[in-house]
C-alpha cells in the first residue's frame, strides 16, 4: 500500500466521522421541525402568520445540514474508491 493511498484512506475516514456529526445535527433539525409542525396543527386555530414563518425558517435551517451531510457523504466514498483503484 502507497502512502498515498493511505492518506486518502484517512482523508475517507475523516470526512465519514464529519458527515455522522452533520448528519445528526440534520437529524436534530428535522425533529425540531416535526416537532413544530405537530405542535401547530394541534392549535391550528390559533396559529398566525408568525408561526408560518417560524416553520419554513425551521425547514430551511433543516435543509441546509441535510446537504452538506450527502455532500459529505459522497466525497468520503469518492475518496475510499481513489484509494481502492490506487491500491
Amino acid at each position: 500500500m502507497t502512502a498515498d493511498t493511505e492518506q486518502l484512506r484517512r482523508d475517507g475516514h475523516h470526512i465519514e466521522k464529519w458527515s455522522l456529526g452533520w448528519m445528526l445535527l440534520s437529524l436534530a433539525m428535522w425533529a425540531w421541525f416535526g416537532y413544530r409542525y405537530l405542535l401547530d396543527n394541534d392549535r391550528e386555530h390559533l396559529a398566525g402568520p408568525e408561526d408560518g414563518r417560524t416553520l419554513v425558517g425551521i425547514l430551511a435551517l433543516a435543509v441546509i445540514p441535510t446537504i452538506i451531510t450527502a455532500a459529505t457523504l459522497t466525497y468520503a466514498r469518492v475518496l475510499f474508491r481513489l484509494a481502492r483503484q490506487t491500491s
